[in-house]
């Protein structure tokens, strides 16, 4: 089976004229951390609603139960998606990761724990945020997202979802993510409503770990860096984020605001998932439902 993820690798993507000339910053945040989730949000959401930038929570549900007042806050602002990153943090597949130091295995869930795992988080959303849910983050993210496991994806169809952002890994099961792979559907699967929006680079915490924690200087070089290399060609670049990590040597959210003042400032459009979903979906049925986001270049 040919993965959709090949139609996308020549850089082309979804660089197209419904997308900004300058490409677009889709912002997502996996909130997973039951003891700041809900000092994040509140930070988070004020910087959001002051640039009017919109972007994504993907939520753990563990979270939703500790700190439920704080995501229907989150859920009422009209720029913030409601997602999930499952109820526990399970992975939806194994990940073998090599660093060039170590070798490690997390393994993914059974398709039973995936299922109960999706269902339960889906519905914690509804009934404290009273949003429907459509997206997930895969929980470690996965080199070639989910082109692989169909079985998955059949699940996560099966539970209402429609975009997944788990293509987070490289080669090595590591970092980073070439932005030369553009979103892609999962048609060849057998799921062309499925859309697939990875995560570019290096997420935060690996950049952060990498050019050290209170580093805030070095972190938003290299991110000016992506972003600016994603604009000159009018790509999409998907930044994925935590609560935590984003909260670590930077109570303030200050590289948030920087990050997206950047984005701003060098023409990019910013979206969250949801967003981008819809839009990509209505191009998608207008052109007769093509097998990839290339069809739609």
């Amino acid at each position: 089976m040919r993965s959709p993820a090949a139609h996308a690798i020549t850089g082309r993507g979804f660089k197209n004229r419904a997308m900004a000339t300058r490409g677009t910053l889709l912002v997502g945040y996996d909130v997973e951390k039951t003891t700041e989730c809900a000092a994040f949000l509140e930070r988070m959401a004020d910087i959001h609603e002051e640039m009017n930038a919109p972007c994504t929570v993907f939520a753990l549900g563990s979270c939703l139960l500790a700190e439920p007042d704080a995501f229907e806050a989150a859920a009422h602002n009209p720029l913030i998606d409601m997602a999930q990153h499952t109820w526990s943090h399970i992975p939806l597949k194994t990940v073998v990761i090599e660093d060039g130091d170590t070798v490690e295995v997390i393994r993914g869930g059974s398709p039973e724990q995936i299922r109960d795992e999706v269902t339960r988080a889906s519905q914690a959303i509804e009934s404290i945020c009273g949003v429907s849910c459509c997206g997930i983050t895969g929980p470690w993210a996965y080199y070639r997202g989910l082109a692989d496991r169909p079985d998955v994806l059949e699940i996560l169809h099966d539970t209402g979802i429609r975009y997944v952002r788990s293509y987070g890994r490289n080669e090595k099961d590591f970092q980073p993510v070439s932005t030369a792979i553009q979103p892609f559907w999962y048609a060849p699967q057998g799921f062309p409503d499925m859309l697939e929006c990875m995560v570019h680079g290096w997420n935060d915490i690996y950049l952060r770990s990498k050019v050290g924690w209170s580093n805030l200087k070095g972190f938003l070089d290299q991110m000016k860096a992506d972003l600016d290399h994603a604009a000159e060609r009018g790509l999409v670049f998907s930044w994925g984020s935590h609560d935590w990590s984003s909260l670590r040597e930077d109570p303030s959210l200050s590289l948030i605001r920087a990050v997206l003042s950047h984005a701003r400032s060098i023409g990019m459009q910013v979206l969250n998932y949801r967003q981008f979903w819809t839009r990509m979906e209505a191009l998608r049925t207008r052109a007769g439902n093509p097998r990839s986001a290339r069809a739609l270049a």
